[in-house]
């Protein structure tokens, strides 16, 4: 399936294919992500205050509030390939954080909001089961 959107005057170009059993491959402007869809699951609101909002981050002249959780962790089991980032550095949604190997694949794993890092838990060449603390946000 493929479809544009325009948010803003900015075209996304979006392509979504079934790879292999439970795996999506999702492309956005020729980036490609993937998602294991047996761990997808309907979004779920819940109701949040003002101050469990991140910090206001202004990126290209667009102001934007985002939620964004304390701890980044390992959405599976593997070995850490490599760190892109160090502690104090500010991150940006969809910036590489670091690169995970598992089953033979290299898995970038992105910041999903604004943030400042806080401490980094793993070291190249580490192993890291799901749901390990990879990262610590201030």
């Amino acid at each position: 399936m493929q479809t544009e959107i325009k948010i803003g005057g900015t075209v996304y170009r979006i392509e979504i294919e079934e790879m292999e059993e439970n795996i999506l491959k999702v492309k956005v402007n020729d980036k490609e992500y993937f998602f294991d869809k047996s761990k997808l699951y309907e979004p779920e609101f819940k109701k949040f205050l003002p101050q469990d909002l991140g910090t206001t981050a202004k990126e290209n002249g667009v102001i934007s509030r985002e939620r964004i959780e304390k701890e980044i962790k390992s959405p599976l089991s593997g070995t850490v390939s490599s760190v892109a980032v160090k502690v104090g550095q500010e991150i940006k949604p969809g910036e590489k954080l670091m690169t995970l190997i598992a089953m033979k694949m290299e898995n970038e794993i992105v910041a999903e909001g604004y943030g400042k890092i806080k401490e980094i838990k793993v070291k190249d060449n580490q192993f890291v089961d799901n749901g390990d603390i990879l990262i610590i946000l201030e």
